[in-house]
């Protein structure tokens, strides 16, 4: 039992099924925030176990000896295990058990951050391909295949660019579209969805996280579809969105943002936001939802009160665990 208290197994267990858990035991007051801050509250939550694997690892801190646990941890910081009796099998296979602990998080992380970047890759390869021509902070493709005609994407990290469909950016709806993108380019969603997506995959072991994902995923689409319904109205952007599902009805076609890594889908267009965390058709229906109720607001110094609650919740769990 004293070892369930040792860094490597908070660090690989107990830290991501916290904050998974926090986040599922918060979910009934968050969606009644409005979409920024459930965005927040997600982003914050799915990068919290690999924030503690980065505290800095203090063996003499009064906190690590006050608490009944070994913490603060750190990466590469683990508590060996000297004591085993090879003639007894419980030990013995504990004594890997906790060997595992140490090594697996730290090589899942390694390798879902480079599944990560080699898919953000593929998409510049393929925007690339498609050669985008510039026009104001928009990028128009040409071309007279499906996907050209109808797509609408924000893609990179760090340099979010918004790419449109010739079709698309002649339609009645670009205007919508584009402030939806535009909105997603702003926040820099790309960057907050591929960290949260790499960080959560990590932890593939733990129970209840599809779902923080599917949430900064839906809780990014709704940012944006507010953003267009500022600056276009509501029906704007629900035009935009209903032929965006019987897009959906159509036969599958290729995808710029099939994992949510490469790019964040518009309102408009084949290049949508759909993943395997949440399915197109739900997500859909809760933006739909979202655009005939009133714009949930609330205050700014309430809206940074909860970004500062959120702050401290992911710092105390990432120092503590």
């Amino acid at each position: 039992m004293s070892w369930l208290g040792y860094p490597q197994v908070l660090l690989a267990w107990w830290c991501p099924l916290v904050a998974v858990g926090l986040w599922h035991a918060l979910r009934r007051l968050s969606v009644r925030l409005p979409a920024r801050e459930r965005f927040v509250l997600a982003v914050g939550l799915a990068v919290t176990p690999l924030l503690a694997t980065a505290v800095p690892y203090m063996p003499h801190s009064p906190l690590r000896d006050a608490l009944p646990w070994r913490a603060p941890m750190a990466w590469g910081i683990s508590n060996g295990i000297t004591d085993i009796d090879g003639q007894h099998v419980l030990q013995a296979l504990g004594a890997q058990l906790m060997l595992a602990a140490s090594v697996v998080p730290l090589a899942s992380i390694a390798v879902s951050f480079v599944a990560g970047a080699i898919q953000v890759a593929r998409t510049g390869r393929t925007v690339a391909l498609l050669a985008p021509q510039q026009c104001g902070d928009v990028w128009v493709v040409h071309g007279e295949g499906q996907v050209e005609q109808s797509l609408a994407s924000t893609v990179g990290l760090v340099r979010p660019r918004i790419i449109l469909g010739s079709a698309v950016a002649d339609s009645s709806d670009a205007s919508a579209i584009i402030e939806h993108e535009r909105a997603h380019a702003q926040a820099r969603h790309p960057l907050w969805i591929f960290l949260a997506t790499c960080a959560l995959r990590s932890w593939w072991w733990i129970p209840g996280r599809k779902a923080v994902l599917a949430e900064v995923r839906l809780t990014a689409e709704l940012w944006a579809d507010q953003n267009a319904r500022e600056a276009d109205g509501a029906a704007a952007v629900a035009k935009a969105l209903c032929a965006q599902i019987e897009a959906k009805s159509r036969p599958s076609r290729p995808d710029l943002s099939s994992t949510g890594i490469g790019g964040v889908g518009g309102v408009g267009g084949v290049s949508t936001v759909g993943t395997g965390f949440l399915d197109p058709g739900i997500e859909l229906a809760h933006r739909a939802r979202a655009l005939a109720a009133p714009p949930r607001v609330m205050p700014v110094w309430q809206a940074w009160s909860v970004r500062i609650a959120t702050a401290a919740l992911v710092s105390t769990v990432s120092i503590l665990l």
